[in-house]
């Protein structure tokens, strides 16, 4: 009643994809973009990049913990992200990553347990 129905008379066949000659990825002038900020003027700059789809890796260690303008510009970018349907996060003290629409920000903890 529910077993398995026998397949009769179907050969499977190799397709030789060698010959395909189709782009196996997607063109794009978006890069990846380390960035070591290092004032409130670098702003502009930041700005025109992630309106261009580019994904930044933004650096603050200039910056010290706590320091306003940090603050000023992560709200500023945070802003920009909301504004491009992007993704915006700290991953550390001195590291904030922005990425483009489409491509979100998967942030984890990778826990190694002893057996």
């Amino acid at each position: 009643m529910f077993g398995r129905k026998k397949k009769e008379g179907k050969k499977k066949t190799f397709i030789d994809l060698d010959g395909y000659n189709a782009p196996m990825y997607a063109p794009s002038d978006a890069k990846i973009v380390v960035v070591e900020v290092t004032s409130h003027r670098d702003l502009k700059a930041l700005t025109d990049l992630a309106y261009r789809g580019n994904i930044l890796i933004l650096d603050f260690s200039m910056f010290e913990e706590g320091d306003s303008f940090k603050k000023e510009i992560a709200k500023r970018l945070l802003e920009v992200a909301r504004d491009i349907s992007g993704a915006f996060t700290e991953v550390s003290d001195i590291l904030m990553v922005l990425s483009p629409s489409g491509l979100s920000i998967d942030k984890r903890r990778i826990v190694h347990r002893e057996k």
